[in-house]
């Protein structure tokens, strides 16, 4: 069976596109207005890029025989700055920059808040385009995990070089991450009460987790920094997911959500951390309260080395599904 997927704008575009039902208007017709943004493109460290090409686009009107998108492109200049127009139905202009050589791809979109004389507004509003440059990819550890948690009420460890539980439930040897799902009222199903908590913890003193924010589809491919933190690590992470009558509490994270952490610390004298491995989650931890974790998780395995710029054609773990697969850096 053939699986089509359809977008939101595609099915309010196709709204648009078909206003009339048994004779009935239901919607205006859809008219073009002009946008105009000035880019402003720089490096990560703040520096202007000139010669960048930057593109953007707006979604067209669904007339038969016609693409989908208006386009319009420009080079920036030497203070790394570009201004592009367009028409556009909706007031949304998605922007990119795609296949400069020594760059990672980035992209983003701009929504205009109403119209005024034919032109989307703000009118020409200054927009921020940060394009991170290729410096130093490694191989890692990279791998989108998607298990069932081998025991609950109990703490569960999981080895980040192995991509593996530890022993018993699996080959892996060093509890890095530790899952202990508590479940105070235990899922039966979703319609029903259930009180559970995932903690997630560590096995040594200055090992930890610490939050980082950052949009899922906008933004560099490079999407979380490109160096794991020194200190601010947490020792734990909680996750509460609990139905309670008809109100729904659910800690597990947002689209928007990634963390980095520091596992396997060895303490000095002073209690300072002498030796560890860092790494990066991109996007969330997700957790079932019936006993499911998900996540893609990259680990340097090179001690003391926080830069976290994986090269996704050395990853150190072979033989990964489909499903595992890591292909962003």
């Amino acid at each position: 069976m053939k699986i089509i997927y359809i977008s939101a704008i595609t099915l309010l575009l196709i709204s648009y596109s078909s206003r009339s039902l048994w004779g009935f208007d239901l919607l205006p017709p859809l008219v073009k207005k002009d946008t105009k943004i000035t880019f402003h493109v720089v490096t990560d460290n703040g520096k202007p890029i000139k010669n960048i090409l930057l593109y953007n686009w707006s979604q067209k009107g669904l007339d038969e025989g016609s693409p989908l998108y208006d386009k319009s492109s420009g080079t920036t200049c030497s203070n790394g700055v570009v201004t592009l127009s367009l028409p556009s139905f909706l007031g949304l202009c998605e922007y990119g920059v795609r296949n400069i050589p020594g760059y990672y791809s980035t992209g983003g979109n701009y929504q205009f808040t109403n119209s005024v004389g034919g032109k989307w507004q703000p009118w020409n509003p200054n927009v921020d385009v940060v394009v991170k440059p290729i410096l130093n990819p490694i191989p890692m550890y990279a791998q989108a995990v998607r298990l069932s948690l081998p025991a609950k009420n109990t703490p569960v460890g999981f080895d980040l070089e192995a991509g593996d539980w530890i022993a018993p439930y699996g080959k892996g040897v060093a509890s890095d991450f530790i899952f202990t799902l508590a479940d105070k009222v235990p899922f039966v199903d979703p319609s029903q009460p259930y009180d559970v908590t995932n903690t997630i913890s560590f096995s040594n003193k200055g090992d930890g987790i610490q939050s980082v924010i950052a949009p899922l589809n906008q933004g560099s491919a490079l999407r979380l920094p490109r160096y794991d933190l020194e200190g601010g690590y947490q020792p734990t992470l909680v996750q509460e997911l609990a139905l309670n009558g008809n109100k729904r509490l659910n800690g597990a994270d947002g689209e928007d959500q990634n963390y980095i952490f520091r596992v396997r610390s060895i303490l000095d004298e002073s209690g300072n951390v002498k030796s560890a491995l860092y790494g990066k989650i991109s996007g969330p931890i997700l957790c079932g309260a019936q006993g499911y974790i998900q996540f893609t998780y990259y680990l340097n395995p090179t001690p003391n080395d926080r830069n976290m710029e994986f090269d996704p054609s050395k990853n150190l773990f072979q033989n990964l599904t489909d499903e595992q697969q890591v292909k962003a850096p």
